[in-house]
């Protein structure tokens, strides 16, 4: 059965011009693309497409979605990301993927970080292949996975922070090469949580010559994100942390040769803002000098975290007894306190999304609210949640830059979007999951971006570009039939609550037909996506 998509505006995802024309799909491909007014008779299903724009499926260069492919039920996590055109996700990021760990590992609860779980998941997922298996019978949409090199070391060291031995090590490069053998597209690191914040430099540049041989994509979480920041050690003072985060990992590119993308490129707080410049001029110097090195970002001002994103490390090594020392509450208050002022941050930018079973009434609130309900200091509350969350409450952190650097990002040429959101059964929702790419068409629309055609190439072929997804990403004959059809002119997020994205009309992911005027077929959605393979 042959589908016509007829008359529609053509967006190809090569950044090239737009045209007016239609496309036949048949199975899960693209058969033909025809310029022009289509007038002849069809002898399949007729889609209109008249004044609505025709595009490769929206990818989803930073995605965690990995992490429900393979539950019982995934629709719910992954039904709007669909209904906001996308229909490809890069997964396994910030060094935490499902899969790759020790098989008889003792610390299986903590691979996660404390932010992904595999919840009803059924399947052996020490192995790449095992969790591909798994979730390849159930996957919504396309998935292209990169190993966590965090996973790696939990199930090897837990959150100890050492370097690995030297057997540890041996055994850690072998399951990230098994990985990259079984069709991994990469690794990624996290280097702002544990056990990633705890791996030295040789150990990281191990990691990133072995993605290099096997030619494949290493995304990072920096250290820092911000100009200050508990990473580093004092927690202030000198070059900006954000920039010293940035100079490290164009330091790996250089010593190993890897493709680095470098994930969310954020300047959290207002001190941080001044940083913009720098950061792009030091991008664009490494990749004149030869690098390849990228970066991607979403279009929100604010993002989602674990709990103990601001503690230190130095902190987060001591046993729960130590903790409570009069002393160590003393330093902590007095690092976190200096840090804030410095960096144009505060509690009252923290939002607490999630804590735990009995304390819902706490998501949504910020850590200064809280605080002043309980009449305790702000580092107390703070130290409270993140005892009652056991180390693993989810935060929405405010400030991480401003619609101006957006702006400014979106235009810069080596950037390409994404989400680097997910959805949860409970607690405040990230409404980048429902809205990020509406809100970049929207933003191209209002002038504050770049043209539809570059919008479009920055969420598909640069995205297939980046990653080596083949056959993805453009709308040519033979490629995979992944579509987006929408209104151009009415794009944009459904509001500020995570609701329904306007403007998105049809969606086609592998030629079956998901999102018919904006709503998604859960039916359809089951299994409809597959696990890419890289190479």
């Amino acid at each position: 059965m042959k589908t016509l998509l007829k008359n529609g505006n053509i967006v190809d995802g090569t950044g090239g011009p737009s045209f007016t024309g239609s496309l036949v799909i048949e199975g899960a491909k693209i058969v033909e693309t025809v310029k022009g007014a289509f007038t002849a008779d069809f002898g399949g299903k007729v889609v209109d497409c008249t004044d609505l724009t025709i595009a490769p499926g929206f990818i989803d260069a930073h995605s965690h979605n990995d992490w429900f492919a393979a539950l019982q039920d995934p629709i719910p996590h992954f039904k709007p990301f669909a209904e906001q055109g996308i229909t490809t996700q890069v997964v396994g990021n910030c060094g935490f993927s499902p899969f790759g760990h020790e098989a008889k590992t003792e610390h299986r609860e903590l691979i996660g970080g404390g932010l992904f779980h595999v919840g009803d998941a059924e399947g052996d997922f020490s192995t790449y292949e095992g969790w591909r298996e798994a979730a390849e019978k159930k996957t919504p949409l396309n998935l292209a996975p990169l190993q966590g090199h965090g996973t790696i070391r939990i199930g090897l060291s837990g959150y100890e922070n050492r370097p690995l031995d030297e057997g540890e090590l041996k055994r850690h490069d072998a399951v990230l090469e098994q990985s990259l053998e079984q069709g991994a597209f990469g690794a990624s690191l996290g280097l702002m949580y544990e056990p990633g914040r705890y791996a030295p430099a040789e150990e990281l540049a191990g990691v990133a010559r072995i993605v290099a041989k096997y030619d494949g994509v290493l995304t990072v979480h920096p250290r820092a994100c911000s100009a200050v920041s508990t990473s580093y050690s004092p927690p202030f003072g000198g070059r900006p942390h954000n920039l010293r985060a940035l100079d490290e990992m164009i330091d790996l590119a250089r010593l190993t040769d890897v493709k680095l993308q470098f994930s969310h490129l954020l300047f959290v707080g207002e001190s941080s803002w001044k940083t913009v410049d720098e950061s792009l001029e030091l991008i664009d110097k490494v990749r004149a000098g030869g690098c390849d090195f990228s970066y991607d970002l979403f279009p929100m001002t604010f993002g989602v975290s674990v709990i103990t994103i601001v503690l230190p490390s130095w902190y987060l090594s001591l046993p729960p007894e130590k903790r409570a020392r009069p002393w160590t509450r003393l330093r902590l208050a007095a690092e976190i306190g200096l840090s804030k002022k410095l960096l144009g941050f505060g509690f009252e930018d923290i939002l607490i999304a999630w804590i735990g079973e009995g304390h819902e009434q706490l998501s949504g609130r910020s850590i200064a609210e809280i605080a002043k309900e309980w009449k305790i200091s702000e580092i107390d509350t703070y130290i409270k949640l993140v005892e009652l969350s056991r180390a693993r409450g989810r935060v929405n952190m405010y400030k991480y830059y401003n619609e101006a650097i957006i702006t400014q990002l979106i235009r810069h040429r080596p950037s390409i979007f994404m989400t680097d959101a997910w959805i949860e059964k409970k607690g405040f929702q990230n409404a980048s999951a429902y809205g990020a790419f509406p809100k970049f068409l929207a933003l191209s629309r209002e002038g504050k971006g770049v043209s539809l055609e570059e919008t479009v190439y920055k969420m598909t072929g640069a995205v297939a570009e980046r990653f080596s997804l083949q056959g993805r990403g453009y709308l040519k004959e033979g490629c995979a039939a992944d579509i987006t059809v929408f209104d151009a002119a009415a794009v944009a997020p459904g509001g500020d609550e995570p609701v329904r994205p306007r403007g998105i009309e049809h969606l086609y992911i592998n030629g079956k037909k998901i999102v018919t005027g904006g709503a998604a077929d859960e039916a359809a959605m089951a299994g409809s996506g597959t696990i890419l393979q890289r190479g």
